[in-house]
């Protein structure tokens, strides 16, 4: 196992700084290895914003949803007032977790010993502290995390010295503000334990040279056009009759996003926003993939989806979603079993790093992003 110093020397990703088609991906190493994870979780997922969901979910004070970032396990909740926060989920008293899953509640209640914490995540009741000494309830509040939102989606930031979050994303808004986010509500999540490092998965959905191979049946080829890009992410471009989001058959789609121009639904956009969120937008819905590391070699996928307001309002919505659901379904699981696939591969003690392809530039961008933050000062 390497040491620290040695993990963060740059001579083991000379490489992998050079230009894409001069490049090599990652030394295998990278996706195997305890000591890198932990220098991962330290230099990247406790340093930059990392998303936890859409504000949709919360609907209403009291709406919950307990999640994490890289393990690290959070409650995102929204208060008496409407306002969407933000707090580590770890009761003050002994660390207890408050929440699991998904739901609602009138206070935060620990299952331990019942202490009660306020929506705004106050202490309100720790029954039996009467004797100890100096005590005082309003030193024992939630500890709060940082949360700041772009159009619905919701990103939280474990170090209080990074910038805001619209710094750290750059140009992104402008390239899909005619999506109308806010306007688009998500109608399904669904999770899958998916054997692989989240880099893995991450480069994958950032290539398309897999496309033709991985997906011949459910999706066909696919041509992306990269993106100019000034911030923590990367994108392309993929014309929609490539990208239709129903499986080949005879049905009708439903309507574009009514605020796109006809120029902007010619194509749909592919976008990685590191370090582990995938988002598309297309002609007429939108969806995600949370990446959600669970150690070096295993993740939890969170795909969410959803469609614009008055889309969910049609008599067939129910109906035809389901093809929809259908098809992201196919293509979810077809590279979800090429990820484990490749996780086997990198493992071996002969594994070494590749060359890339004109066609996995986005590869490079994902590995130049992760090794400029774990060699950054």
């Amino acid at each position: 196992m390497l040491s620290i110093d040695q993990l963060r020397d740059p001579k083991h990703y000379a490489n992998v700084l050079k230009p894409p088609l001069e490049a090599e991906n990652l030394p295998p190493w990278c996706y195997t290895d305890d000591g890198f994870y932990r220098l991962e979780i330290e230099r990247v997922f406790m340093k930059v914003w990392n998303f936890v969901g859409r504000a949709d979910l919360m609907a209403n004070p009291g709406d919950y949803l307990a999640t994490d970032v890289a393990g690290i396990p959070i409650i995102i909740i929204r208060d008496r007032e409407g306002a969407v926060r933000a707090f580590a989920n770890s009761c003050r008293h002994r660390g207890t977790q408050l929440l699991t899953g998904e739901g609602n509640c009138r206070a935060i209640v620990c299952p331990y010993h019942n202490w009660a914490f306020d929506l705004d995540g106050a202490l309100v009741s720790a029954a039996g502290m009467e004797e100890t000494v100096g005590f005082d309830k309003k030193d024992h509040a939630l500890v709060p995390l940082r949360l700041e939102s772009w159009a619905g989606f919701l990103f939280v930031n474990f170090d209080a010295d990074a910038g805001s979050l619209l710094d750290y994303l750059g140009d992104l808004p402008d390239h899909v503000v005619a999506y109308d986010f806010p306007n688009l509500v998500t109608t399904r999540r669904k999770v899958w334990d998916v054997a692989c490092n989240w880099k893995i998965y991450l480069e994958n959905q950032r290539e398309s040279y897999h496309i033709p191979t991985v997906h011949r049946e459910s999706l066909g080829d696919q041509i992306a056009t990269p993106l100019d890009v000034n911030g923590a992410w990367s994108g392309s471009l993929i014309g929609v009759e490539q990208t239709a989001a129903i499986l080949k058959d005879d049905t009708t789609p439903f309507p574009p996003i009514a605020s796109l121009t006809e120029t902007e639904r010619e194509a749909s956009h592919f976008l990685g926003l590191y370090p582990n969120i995938y988002l598309v937008a297309t002609t007429d819905c939108f969806w995600w993939m949370e990446i959600k590391p669970r150690g070096p070699a295993r993740i939890e996928l969170v795909v969410g989806s959803g469609f614009p307001k008055e889309t969910i309002a049609r008599d067939d919505f129910d109906d035809v979603v389901q093809r929809y659901y259908k098809r992201w379904d196919t293509s979810h699981d077809e590279d979800n079993r090429i990820c484990e696939q490749q996780q086997i591969g990198v493992n071996s003690p002969l594994a070494l790093p590749g060359r890339l392809a004109r066609r996995e530039r986005g590869v490079n961008a994902v590995d130049r992003w992760i090794v400029e933050q774990i060699l950054a000062d």
